[in-house]
């Protein structure tokens, strides 16, 4: 006797998906490579923008004149003059 559950995962291991999950046929899987380009240029846009995101909240907090910001400052300063 087969055993029918094998069969049907090593069947859906096989078969590919587009990005909406969508079946597709093998022809059309094998012509489209790994996009590890892609995936490499996202993580790098990724991190260039997070880092400018930062950048720019920090200097808000810097530049913004509130007493809150400019204790923050004066216990920084104390910190770095005590080492």
């Amino acid at each position: 006797m087969r055993n029918t559950s094998a069969m049907a995962t090593f069947s859906q291991a096989e078969t590919a998906f587009d990005p909406f999950g969508e079946p597709v046929t093998e022809g059309v899987a094998s012509a489209c490579t790994s996009n590890a380009g892609d995936r490499t240029a996202r993580r790098i846009g990724g991190a260039v923008f997070w880092s400018l995101a930062l950048a720019i909240l920090a200097g808000r907090v810097y530049a913004y004149d509130l007493p809150v910001t400019q204790t923050v400052v004066a216990y920084a300063t104390q910190l770095v003059s005590i080492h």
